[in-house]
């Protein structure tokens, strides 16, 4: 058994729970997080003051798994 974690947008989680479902990975964990990489964060503002928001939402998804769907898994997650 293998478990793989991903970290995905929150509004792409319905369809990687979908495409899960389709090929047999009964189960996952979600849990919200929040994180950086390309995206940068952005700057808003706030009753006239302007702030940086460095870290912005993400949901990583935990996926306990047979060895033999492991690459299924991992594809469908990345083409959701």
């Amino acid at each position: 058994m293998k478990r793989i974690e991903a970290i995905i947008k929150p509004f792409k989680i319905d369809e990687v729970k979908e495409a899960l479902e389709e090929i047999g990975a009964v189960g996952l964990t979600l849990t919200e997080v929040r994180g950086f990489g390309r995206q940068q964060g952005h700057n808003e503002v706030y009753r006239g003051s302007e702030y940086a928001i460095d870290f912005v939402p993400k949901a990583k998804i935990e996926v306990i798994v047979v060895d033999e769907l492991v690459d299924d898994v991992i594809k469908s997650i990345s083409e959701a």
